[in-house]
Order: C-alpha cells, then structure tokens, then sequence
C-alpha cells in the first residue's frame, strides 16, 4: 500500500471510530449523526471540520459553565423570595393552558416569574439602536452588553463612542461579544474603551486568538442582551452592524424585532448576562458580592403590569428549554399561531408539533425571508416548508430579510428573543428569550404581523410545485445537512 493508501485508510478507521462515538458516547440526535457521517465521507477534509466543529464543547468550558450554573443557584433562591409563581398570583387571571406554561417553564427552565413589567417593541434595528443609545446616554451606575455580532463597522463606532462617555463619567461599563459571530472584530479595537476603564470580553474565544484554532467554533453565545442600571433591559433579534440597521442594500429592507423592558424581569437578564460574564472571564468575584442594589435594585410592584419569563437555552444543557417551551406552545394553541424566524430548520419534535397543530384545526403561519443570506439554510427552509403545506400552513416570504424570533400562540401567549426556529438555535447556541403572558401586548404584535404580511408574497402547494427541479433538488440536498447548519 502507498503512504496515501495508509493515510486514507486511517482517516477513515477514525471515521468509523468518531460515529460510533457518536451514536453510543456522546448520543447525538439521528438528523445530526446523519449529517456529519456525509461530512465524514469527504476525505481527511470531513474529519478536520468534525474535529473543529462537531466534536462538542471542550471539558475545560463545560466544566466552567457547570461552576458558574451551580454558584447562580443561590441568586435563585435570592430572587425567589421576591417573586410569585403565577398560580399564586391574584391579581392576573390565566387560562389553564397559560398557567401550565408559565409553571411548566420555572420547573424545567428554572425561569421565573414577574407581573410588574412593561415592554416595548422596535420593530427595526436603527429605532431600537436610537432607544439603547439613549439609555446609555441616561445611564447613572452600569451598562452591561452582551452581543452575538458587534461589529467595527460605522454602527459599532458609535456605541464604542457612546460607552467610552459613559466610562469618563464614572458608570460601569462590561461588553461581551461571540468569537465566531464577531470573527472580524478584534479586542484591539476595543483598547480606547478599555483604557478609558471599561471592561471587554471574548465569549469562547479561540486559541491563542487565531480563528482557526477555534475548537469551539460550532458552539455560539447567540444572545443579545443589555441591562442598564440593573432596571431597563433589551433583547430580541439586532446586533452591532450596519446591515442589522438596514444600511446595507442586499438584506433590506431588513425587519427585526427587539424589545425594551423594564420591571423584575430585568433581573432575568442581568442574571444571564453576569453568567456568561463570569465564565467568559474566569471572574472569581463571590456571587453574594453582586447582590446588590447596584445590580439588582428593588422594583416597584407598579412598575408596569406586563407578566413575563426569562428563558435561555445552550448546548451546556441537554434540555433545550426554549424548544421544548415553544413546543408546549403550539400543541396549547387553540385558534392560531403566527411565526416569524429567518430560519425554518426544526427537528422532528418541532416538526411533529406544528402538524398535530395544523391537524386539529390550528391556523399556522409562518413568515420567512424572501432575500438570502445564507444559501445552505435558504433552501433548507423550504424542505420543511414542503412538508407542511399539505397539512394547511400559510407560508409568507417577507419582501426583504426578516431576522424577527416571534413565535405566539392565540391573544394570550408570545416568545421573542434571539432563538431561531432551527436546530442550531435549540441544540448548539447559547440563545435567550423573552416570555410574555399579556394578551393586549401580543394582541399588538399580531397586529404588526398582519402589517408585515402586505410586504410578502404568499408561497403556496401549488407556487412549490411550479419551482424548477434545480431548485427542488437543492431543497433536498441542503436538508441532508439541516443537523449542523
């Protein structure tokens, strides 16, 4: 045999060795075995993607995220004595199924509760940067962000610019980014902001700084996050870019949806976000240190009337508490449910859900982006899409990139945050959403769905079996790798 002979023979006796590990070891769900094994066929390149990207978090970050997750039980037991599980609230009447929900959510999710909220919604990037800015501006004692992508672009100038400010007065200022989803930011950038006194933080990042020493590159904090003063909070869809505000003419129009909140749920937030912080940064500050009126001041309990949860999710779990909310939403659904995501990738749970739904009568719609920014994901989408026409969905191809995470239930239930409805978001990122139980606020949004639905064209049984068969048979090569997209 020749050198190469052997080489090929030992890439693939490791192969082999790496789907067994797999199926019996690691017990990685069918659609993902199946997609790596195809990656695997590609000789000696399929094995160094599994490596760097399939392999899981390494034992160090596990180990770390486990310690931070053990030590943020006590700011639970903290914050439960301030605040009521919703069987025991009074002063807000439920319907059984929103009331399972809401327990079934602190029991698997550790997720509490709070009545006295208010919420807004920014429908686009730039009007939700011009409210976070002018927060910032406001700001009298800390400023903690958390972003999947923030990029040095124009955009993210200006909030350097507007953070740094802050600093020279005195407030505190921590920011946090993702390695992968920031691939192009470095923290060199950041040094007038950290030698003003502000603190900069890599999530995950790769070794020794060089991108493709990332053994983590698959696994991303997809959260965007950012608490002021410890009382108003934001999170939902934008990032830290100029083509999250619309400026960049391939994507836009580009929709989105954040939110701005203020109330006990802030907590929540501010809990995720000191987390991630701790682990990100190996800070040994004792946990009771930051309970604090600095960093959890007391809210009034006629803050505002908005009941919500605080949900997140990440592969250091292998519940995916936000999937399995969201499933529990649907098969509650009684009249119908309205959904917007970029991505439309669910594993068969997800999947089975929405046709029990559309089985027992349910109206589903689901809006998708009609301009790409990911080809692989773009025809993937409408593999699923395909198989859920039959049973009656209503597809919508927004005119534009809609990078919205809503998913709502009747006049009574709504998720937004940072989790798109695919198989990534629920299995392999560190993803946070926002629960919200008041039916005049997710009335609201309906109503700015159905304005979305005049930007869309309808996709249809009969538009996808008009599509040509290169496109039909994209659709059904991209799902082969829906697993690890």
């Amino acid at each position: 045999m020749s050198g190469f002979q052997i080489a090929l023979l030992v890439n693939y006796i490791l192969c082999i060795l790496l789907v067994l590990d797999m199926v019996f070891v690691r017990k990685k769900k069918a659609e993902r075995i199946l997609a790596w094994t195809i990656f695997l066929l590609i000789p000696f390149v399929g094995l160094v993607i599994y490596l760097v990207l399939g392999a899981g978090l390494d034992n160090f970050s596990k180990s770390n995220i486990k310690k931070v997750q053990d030590s943020a039980k006590e700011y639970h037991e903290h914050l439960k004595k301030q605040i009521d599980i919703a069987r025991n609230d009074k002063s807000v009447k439920y319907q059984e199924e929103v009331k399972d929900l809401i327990v079934f959510n602190f029991n698997s999710a550790e997720s509490l509760y709070s009545s006295n909220n208010t919420v807004d919604y920014f429908c686009d990037g730039q009007s939700a940067l011009d409210s976070l800015l002018n927060d910032i501006k406001n700001a009298k004692s800390t400023i903690h962000m958390e972003f999947y992508i923030f990029s040095n672009d124009e955009v993210g100038k200006q909030v350097k610019n507007a953070l740094i400010e802050k600093v020279k007065q005195g407030v505190e200022v921590r920011l946090l980014f993702d390695a992968v989803g920031s691939v192009g930011t470095k923290l060199s950038s950041f040094s007038k902001l950290k030698k003003a006194g502000g603190k900069v933080a890599e999530y995950l990042p790769p070794f020794l700084h060089i991108d493709l020493l990332n053994i983590n590159a698959n696994y991303r904090n997809h959260r965007k996050i950012c608490v002021i003063d410890g009382k108003v909070g934001y999170t939902g869809g934008f990032n830290i870019r100029k083509d999250h505000m619309g400026k960049k003419k391939r994507l836009s129009p580009w929709r989105d949806t954040t939110i701005k909140l203020t109330g006990s749920a802030v907590n929540s937030l501010q809990d995720i976000f000191l987390s991630d912080w701790r682990f990100a940064t190996r800070d040994k500050t004792k946990l009771q240190d930051y309970f604090t009126e600095k960093y959890f001041p007391v809210i009034k309990s006629d803050n505002g009337s908005v009941p919500m949860q605080i949900l997140k999710s990440g592969p250091d779990s292998q519940s995916e508490d936000i999937k399995a909310c969201m499933i529990k939403m649907i098969v509650s659904a009684k009249k119908y449910i309205k959904i917007q995501s970029p991505y439309f990738v669910p594993d068969d749970a997800f999947l089975g859900a929405i046709k029990v739904a559309l089985l027992s009568g349910v109206k589903v719609e689901i809006m998708i982006p009609q301009k790409i920014d990911h080809t692989l994901v773009h025809f993937a989408n409408y593999s699923y899409l395909n198989d859920l026409l039959p049973f009656g969905l209503n597809v919508y191809v927004y005119t534009g990139f809609i990078h919205s995470k809503v998913l709502l239930v009747d006049d009574q239930i709504l998720t937004v945050g940072s989790s798109n409805l695919d198989i990534r978001s629920f299995a392999l990122n560190f993803e946070a959403n926002a629960m919200i139980y008041d039916s005049k606020k997710v009335v609201e949004y309906s109503k700015i769905f159905e304005d979305d639905k005049k930007n869309c064209t309808e996709y249809t049984l009969q538009s996808s079996k008009k599509k040509s068969l290169a496109f039909k048979l994209a659709t059904s090569f991209c799902r082969l790798f829906s697993g690890v997209l």
